[in-house]
């Protein structure tokens, strides 16, 4: 999976937790989910590109104190294990989170999948914070 998809993901799900520790546990275990869809992964050089993007927009439209920061963070560090295991030239079985050694999904040729997991991701990022209460606040 596209470790930018896997920060939106994560950025997603950290909006219903209460805490940014929270956020970054379950984008830790949304990382193991995600990979075992079908996907198709990218080089280096264009993974790091696209994860340097996902969390500036992240940060900027959330914060980097935000839960939505630290979900995104917490998705995308297990891979720095793909990462070092790449650079490292190691088999995927010598790694060692189960999803990138051996219940990894199926890898596909396309991205329409990813796509619409990240147009998902972006939605849920974006909606306002006050979705559920009209837009009414009690006075400050």
């Amino acid at each position: 999976m596209i470790v930018a998809l896997h920060a939106l993901i994560g950025a997603a799900l950290g909006r219903f937790t209460r805490t940014r520790t929270q956020a970054a546990l379950l984008g830790g275990v949304s990382h193991i989910a995600a990979d075992m869809l079908p996907h198709r992964d990218l080089d280096i050089p264009q993974e790091a590109a696209l994860l340097a993007g996902t969390l500036t927009f992240i940060a900027a439209a959330r914060g980097t104190g935000s839960r939505e920061f630290a979900g995104a963070l917490g998705a995308a560090a297990p891979d720095i294990e793909n990462l070092i295991g790449r650079i490292r030239g190691l088999p995927d079985d010598k790694l060692l989170l189960p999803s990138h050694r051996s219940y990894h999904g199926p890898k596909t040729d396309g991205f329409h999948g990813q796509l619409a997991l990240a147009l998902i991701g972006l939605a849920l990022l974006l909606l306002p914070d006050n979705l559920g209460d009209g837009g009414a606040h009690p006075p400050a």
